[in-house]
């Protein structure tokens, strides 16, 4: 029920509306896709809530050549299909002891001042933090795959994971990654430390989260490491049951479009040709370095699959340094930097940039055409949820309350094959 709707909890309020918009204003420059990216709050598109995102798989035909005498042909119907996916819910709870807002009322104790523009600018960063995640992800919230089977708090995930996602002190589930459910142990653990040089992550024993679970994990090479759930639960990705939180309700993301194989946005790229993403390197997997050259072939691949290209590449960091560091050699060429119309600054390559990206997979990089995608939303987010009657909230016989940020939006995409993954590429050391 609603808690301490007058006194200082009134202020406490007034204070986080206000703070709202600079969070919503600050939230859209904090990444590279959250700037760059159009949105859409288009209610037209919205149905319940699914939104209906039109996908035009070849440009209008109908163009032919007539003579003055003859007759004018028939008008083709566009060839196109349509995405149904389910909206995402963004969501960010802040918490507050009702011993520090009760002894601020009486007291004319000004420490709540400095208590709430220090947790908005912390659920600002944290919220950008997951949503790039997902942007640049595959639509799943896979952080990273399990490549050993082990049964331990020692988890490995291979030297090339991507560490800047694994950082100490994290929360994350383990989950099977067909299936969405807890093979052992997996649900809300924290990691301890990391070993990029051994590909391994070590979790905590002695650090509890809340609904999570304990002891050793069970893992295999089936499972994987994703973004934290909210709460305890045995849910699958289709049907999860009550507590399971985000499981399975990941925003879309530039891996999932760049993909030539799978479901996406509920169509099979197998049985649309226009929905597989385009492979900038056509299949070949050994490892090279990322020149002039590679980036060449992968242009070349963009006009034949889609007949246009990205805007820019978004790109591991190491990969930028290991293609900056070559271009001497290449062309002569002292690596002259530019930035996207958002402030983002890159390599350029041609007239493009490769932005460097820490929550990219590593020895990858893809291209992004900023016409093909967009942020799906009603308002600009997030909000603050009232439906109670008051922006704080409690649910149990505790005294602390809380007060939750909530926003419903999707990361669409109106075509695939102009995303184009180049992967398999040298980092710098």
């Amino acid at each position: 029920m609603a808690d301490e709707t007058g006194g200082t909890a009134g202020t406490w309020a007034n204070l986080m509306r206000e703070m709202r918009g600079p969070l919503v204003e600050a939230l859209r420059w904090k990444t590279v896709l959250l700037s760059e990216v159009k949105r859409n709050k288009n209610p037209q598109m919205w149905s319940g809530k699914q939104i209906t995102i039109p996908v035009i798989l070849a440009p209008q035909q109908g163009t032919q050549m007539v003579t003055e005498s003859g007759v004018v042909g028939l008008a083709q119907t566009i060839d196109d299909v349509q995405a149904n996916i389910q909206t995402a819910i963004i969501e960010h709870t802040i918490s507050f002891t009702t011993q520090l807002m009760r002894q601020a009322r009486n007291t004319n104790d000004t420490s709540w001042a400095q208590v709430v523009p220090t947790k908005m600018r912390m659920a600002e960063d944290a919220i950008s933090r997951v949503m790039n995640e997902q942007m640049v992800g595959d639509g799943t919230g896979l952080i990273s795959n399990i490549t050993a089977n082990a049964t331990s708090l020692t988890q490995t995930v291979g030297t090339t994971a991507n560490f800047y996602q694994l950082y100490a002190n994290r929360v994350v589930d383990m989950r099977t990654k067909t299936t969405g459910v807890d093979p052992g142990q997996g649900l809300a653990r924290k990691i301890a430390s990391n070993s990029p040089s051994a590909g391994t992550i070590l979790f905590s024993t002695t650090q509890t989260v809340a609904g999570g679970g304990s002891g050793n994990l069970v893992a295999t090479t089936s499972e994987g490491f994703y973004i934290q759930n909210t709460g305890p639960g045995t849910g699958t990705w289709a049907t999860p049951s009550t507590g399971t939180g985000s499981v399975g309700q990941a925003m879309g993301g530039i891996r999932g479009a760049a993909a030539t194989t799978g479901t996406f946005q509920g169509i099979n790229k197998a049985t649309v040709v226009q929905w597989k993403g385009t492979d900038g390197r056509v299949g070949i997997t050994t490892v090279v370095d990322p020149t002039i050259s590679v980036f060449d072939a992968a242009e070349r691949q963009a006009m034949i699959y889609a007949g246009t290209g990205p805007n820019f590449y978004l790109t591991d960091p190491f990969v930028v340094d290991k293609f900056t560091q070559g271009l001497t050699v290449q062309a002569q060429w002292n690596g002259a930097a530019g930035q996207l119309e958002s402030g983002w600054a890159g390599v350029k390559y041609r007239n493009k940039l490769l932005v460097p990206e820490y929550d990219m997979a590593p020895q990858t990089s893809i291209g992004v055409n900023t016409d093909d995608c967009g942020l799906y939303a009603l308002d600009d987010g997030p909000n603050w949820d009232e439906y109670t009657g008051d922006m704080f909230q409690r649910f149990s016989r505790a005294l602390p309350v809380e007060a939750w940020l909530v926003w419903m939006v999707q990361f669409g995409f109106t075509r695939c094959n102009t995303t184009v993954s180049v992967g398999n590429l040298t980092q710098a050391t």
